[in-house]
């Protein structure tokens, strides 16, 4: 079957994000300082639509095809690469949540469109079966955006259904239920706040979990039964491109903020650096890594979003190169940043000079394990040879 593609209303995403580059640019440094997307950013974010991205259409989300998500999110990041990863993980979650029975997305955005939701994907917890549900415990970490959260989403164990072997489910949860435990001191990605969460005894009706491998095999079956191809796309291996995009806009801000300081110094002995041979080739390099990373991710997510539209399920040899692809991105991204970075010699490392919290960002980003190039390049090798990935998460 084909499935019809959902006007978006013209909602321009990239555009809005464009706009608030120059703002959370102003505002990097106190991000950091707060160790948390500041609330002016959350504020101005929400306003602009940008949370609404992955959100269901007919609860007043713009349910966007994901290229167009992930391109607004790496604008963002090139203002502050701590906005646009929370903005990347809050529609990541939207996303995720559209594949859960429909009542999930109702609860969550019902009557709050405005609604975020963080969480904590590490696999932890206990939980008991109750009537209707499970009384769930446990800390999770890692959950970006969190103090600004109406929801969180936890991952933890559960018999899945006609099979008693415990298998990762997502479990949402209000934020009443849960306390944050500040836990982030950290070198990189400061500002996103990725802490604790904390729940004791918290009653997670049945509706409001999903079998985290349904999210990635589940692409035929949510096809065959869900209007919007966006909630069809196989979760890990697509959706992490939001939080691959954000390298791109940290690669894409440093080589501005380099060229400008090649173009307005001299060396040592009085030669202007953009005469030198050496920094043309490095800004050749970094620029060419960083347009095919760029080429890379847009091309993944159009090719990922037109097998929705036509109601086909992704081969196993497409989603191993989308996992394969995010990771490539960040590693492209990282080595056009550290290569300029290095290049700026010793200005670079003074903290008033943005060139050092993007390039501690950079190294934040490509550490996450969804990103990892030995993971994501191992899993790509082995399916292209057709062997088992091993990883069932793809």
């Amino acid at each position: 079957m084909t499935v019809t593609r959902l006007d978006t209303n013209d909602y321009d995403a990239v555009s809005a994000a464009d706009k608030l580059v120059p703002i959370i640019q102003q505002r990097a440094e106190a991000t950091e300082d707060a160790r948390s997307v500041v609330k002016k950013n959350i504020e101005d974010l929400k306003s602009a639509g940008l949370f609404r991205m992955g959100v269901p259409k007919y609860l007043g989300g713009h349910e966007l095809p994901i290229e167009q998500s992930v391109e607004a999110i790496s604008r963002l990041a090139r203002g502050c690469a701590s906005t646009a990863w929370v903005c990347g993980v809050y529609n990541d979650h939207a996303i995720t949540i559209g594949m859960f029975d429909s009542q999930a997305a109702e609860d969550i955005w019902g009557n709050n469109p405005d609604a975020l939701v963080s969480a904590g994907f590490n696999p932890a917890g206990e939980t008991k079966r109750t009537d209707g549900g499970w009384n769930l415990s446990g800390t999770w970490g890692w959950s970006s955006g969190c103090d600004h959260a109406n929801w969180l989403m936890v991952v933890t164990f559960l018999p899945a259904e006609g099979n008693d072997k415990p298998t990762p489910y997502f479990c949402l949860v209000p934020r009443s239920d849960v306390k944050i435990e500040d836990n982030w001191q950290v070198m990189g990605l400061v500002g996103t706040g990725s802490k604790n969460l904390v729940i004791e005894n918290a009653f997670v009706p049945d509706h409001l979990t999903f079998s985290m491998i349904e999210t990635n095999n589940g692409s035929a079956n949510r096809l065959m039964n869900k209007v919007s191809p966006l909630f069809c796309l196989p979760r890990t291996s697509v959706i992490p491109f939001m939080l691959a995009a954000p390298s791109l806009g940290v690669a894409e801000g440093l080589l501005k903020l380099h060229m400008d300081y090649v173009k307005n110094h001299q060396s040592m002995g009085g030669v202007s650096l953009s005469e030198l041979g050496t920094m043309q080739m490095h800004i050749a390099e970094s620029s060419a890594e960083i347009d095919a990373a760029k080429i890379l991710m847009l091309r993944d997510c159009r090719e990922a979003m037109a097998s929705m539209y036509k109601g086909q399920e992704m081969t196993m040899i497409e989603r191993a190169r989308c996992r394969r692809d995010q990771a490539y991105m960040v590693t492209l991204c990282r080595r056009a940043v550290n290569r300029l970075f290095t290049t700026a010699g010793g200005s670079g490392i003074f903290l008033n000079n943005d060139m050092q919290r993007k390039f501690r960002d950079i190294n934040a980003i490509s550490a996450h394990m969804a990103l990892n190039w030995d993971i994501a390049g191992s899993i790509y090798g082995r399916v292209s040879l057709g062997l088992d990935p091993k990883d069932p998460r793809i």
